[in-house]
């Protein structure tokens, strides 16, 4: 009976140890990470204590870039980034457990302050990613570049939306395609689809015209043709040129043209897709791990090592107390060749765990 009682106390010790020790549900378990980083703002003789508050938000604001940087690939920085701004840096505190001023002054016309942010890097992070739309970063980015006759949107609407519904692709919203000028050439088109970051180019037509007398019956009869061409941004090969038609009939006539353009857009988009999912292998992803790293700091650093490597696409999926993974495309999917070639572009003293087709393991050096 003893042994028994000294059972049950045994347990209940363990039992109440664990409820003290366990995490609050919810609880974000990542520790914050420090950042450090300036911030200016006027300065003013009359009010030193605003412009010091101001010059310590802007250093705020400025630590959170410095960490989000992080999460944002080459290839959406520059859209994500202007998210970033209009969203989480309006609400910069959410993202802030604390700082601590490290130096402080004039400069000039300016009040300068140094601080070290502890960063909630996890919430940080989940934010970055919330700017892409789902999966579209592990997608082939495409630019879609349109012409239709008579001008309007219809099929270039409905071939994008089709196309996203049905396919591995998606449609980008480049700058350049939207302005892109009826006398452009793929080959100068090819150019600009590279320079903007996308991995494929997809060039468009598609004209509407009456396929029947409509003045007698009061319905007006259409049809449109349609065609696209799909090319590899890397190498300017061209991968598909497939084309369809579409009809329809409505009481005016620029009514029927426009459901006509729709259809082929809505038809071609099938077509394209049913071809391109077969064609368009995703890409081998490894992974890159990296245990031991002394901060931010060293998590740019290494970030540095491996954007100047041959990649086709490097992102940071995540980093917690020291331990960083990154997501990474090689231009061949061999992970020995691929920590060889990080281990001869070291300069933290990296040390090479392991390697599977999966992933490569390192250790940084204390």
């Amino acid at each position: 009976m003893k042994g028994f009682n000294k059972f049950l106390l045994t347990a209940a010790a363990f039992f109440f140890c664990a409820c003290a020790h366990a995490p609050a549900p919810g609880r974000d378990l990542a520790q914050p990470e420090i950042v450090e980083a300036d911030g200016l703002a006027e300065y003013n003789v009359k009010d030193l204590a605003a412009g010091r508050a101001a010059a310590v938000a802007d250093a705020k604001k400025n630590a959170l870039r410095r960490a989000a940087e992080l999460y944002m690939d080459d290839v959406s920085r520059a859209e994500n980034y202007a998210a970033f701004e209009a969203g989480p840096l309006k609400n910069p505190q959410s993202y802030i457990l604390k700082h601590k001023i490290i130096s402080e002054g004039p400069e000039g016309a300016s009040y300068r302050v140094s601080v070290q942010v502890w960063v909630l890097t996890g919430k940080l992070a989940a934010a970055v990613r919330g700017l892409s739309s789902a999966g579209a970063a592990d997608k082939p980015r495409a630019a879609l570049v349109a012409r239709e006759n008579p001008q309007g949107s219809a099929f270039a609407a409905a071939f994008s939306e089709a196309l996203g519904r049905r396919s591995v692709l998606t449609i980008g919203d480049f700058p350049f395609a939207r302005n892109a000028a009826a006398a452009d050439t793929d080959e100068a088109l090819l150019t600009a689809a590279s320079a903007a970051g996308a991995d494929l180019l997809l060039t468009a037509s598609a004209s509407a015209y009456a396929s029947g007398a409509g003045l007698n019956t009061g319905f007006y009869p259409a049809r449109a043709d349609a065609s696209v061409k799909v090319y590899e941004t890397a190498s300017g090969r061209l991968l598909l040129d497939l084309s369809r038609q579409g009809s329809a009939i409505d009481s005016t006539q620029a009514a029927a043209f426009s459901k006509a353009l729709a259809a082929a857009g809505e038809l071609l988009a099938q077509e394209t897709a049913a071809k391109a999912d077969r064609l368009l292998k995703p890409d081998a992803v490894i992974r890159i791990k990296v245990y031991g790293l002394d901060g931010l700091a060293a998590l740019e650093k290494l970030k540095g090592q491996l954007q100047r490597l041959d990649l086709k696409k490097l992102r940071l999926e995540r980093y917690s107390n020291g331990e960083a993974v990154f997501s990474a495309v090689p231009r061949r999917p061999d992970p020995q060749e691929l920590a060889s070639a990080i281990l001869r572009g070291d300069s933290m003293g990296l040390e090479l765990e392991g390697a599977s087709p999966q992933e490569v393991l390192f250790t940084a050096a204390k």
